[in-house]
């Protein structure tokens, strides 16, 4: 099994980061493990939307991985427990794992080159210990500016040479997360701009994904800019495309099928952030995605915090699917054809 789709900021159990946090001597507001634990714990009816959910869990779990350890750790306990509980009949043996590195340099306390190089670190422990290929995929931020943003893609060039140990293969592509309400994804001005940025990234050999098309605020056409201007190889989500209709339907599968796309869908977190109402609307897509000859994968997007794992995600997607079930099964061929570990292993 692979997971392609993994925020390192939600995947962290809390008994983890409250031994982290009580060993660092940071001053939060938790004051107990029960009180790092209650704000971990997903309220569905506090979570309206994709906004809700963002900034409600993300800034104390950034804080707390934002140190050297704290961030190698994290990296490590995140594959442990992935690989842990996806269980022995479908071991995970690949995982991309996702952040933003300038939302943990805690304000300039630390160096950008050593939080990476102990993320790295951590991966390298992880891929020792259980066998599991893993790489990094930095995070753009949509509410970040150019300048800050160009300096996560310089990161990720810098890094992205780092030779393969043991199956951690470093620095494998780049992302861009944040709010869709920004309606970045939509501005063509403002896509042009980070499409310049990345492109030598790109020439690099690094992988490009983009989260558009969860909410609709970005909608079908969030994914047509973003097809257009920033040509990911990956989108992340792209679950809207299941309200495109008409000619814009027909040109958007067509664009994906050609460019063969792969989307990566996490069921479980467009439940609680209200992308989906059920998970009839993953299923139906499916099967539209593999109608059209379009590749997808399941994945768990924050783990932890919405207390999930790949095999429990794989598993929801079958039962909607009901006498489709089989069609999940393209989910782990897609997964391991448009892993950015297969692009360093090809340099390498």
């Amino acid at each position: 099994m692979i997971d392609l789709h993994i925020h390192m900021g939600g995947a962290v159990p809390a008994a983890v980061l409250w031994e982290l946090l009580s060993d660092s001597g940071l001053q939060t507001d938790f004051k107990t493990f029960d009180e790092l634990e209650e704000y971990l714990t997903v309220r569905p009816e506090a979570i309206h939307n994709l906004d809700d959910f963002l900034n409600r869990y993300f800034h104390g779990t950034e804080l707390i991985q934002s140190s050297p350890r704290t961030a190698s750790e994290s990296a490590y306990q995140l594959v442990a427990k992935a690989y842990r509980r996806s269980g022995r009949a479908g071991r995970m043996h690949a995982v991309e794992i996702r952040y933003n590195p300038l939302k943990r340099v805690r304000e300039g306390l630390h160096t950008l080159d050593a939080i990476i190089l102990a993320t790295i670190h951590g991966l390298e422990r992880a891929s020792m210990h259980y066998r599991v290929q893993t790489g990094i995929l930095f995070s753009m931020g949509k509410e970040f500016s150019h300048e800050r943003n160009a300096i996560i893609v310089n990161a990720a060039m810098d890094f992205g040479g780092r030779g393969a140990l043991k199956g951690a293969h470093g620095v494998v592509g780049i992302d861009m997360a944040g709010p869709e309400s920004l309606l970045n994804d939509s501005n063509v001005e403002w896509l042009k701009v980070v499409g310049k940025m990345i492109e030598p990234a790109r020439e690099r050999g690094l992988g490009i994904t983009w989260h558009v098309g969860e909410t609709a605020h970005s909608g079908p056409d969030g994914m047509e800019a973003v097809l257009e201007w920033i040509r990911p190889q990956r989108i992340g989500h792209g679950i809207e495309l299941r309200k495109a209709e008409g000619k814009q339907k027909e040109r958007l599968c067509k664009t994906l099928r050609e460019r063969q796309v792969c989307l990566e869908i996490c069921p479980s977190v467009n439940l609680i952030t209200g992308s989906i109402l059920n998970l009839r609307e993953i299923a139906d897509l499916i099967r539209l995605l593999t109608s059209e000859g379009i590749p997808f994968c399941i994945n768990t997007d924050n783990p932890y915090i919405i207390q999930t794992n790949l095999r429990q995600e794989y598993d929801l997607v079958a039962k909607a699917l009901g006498e489709d079930a089989q069609l999940i099964n393209q989910s782990h061929h897609h997964a391991s054809m448009h892993s950015f570990l297969a692009g360093v292993r090809n340099r390498h």
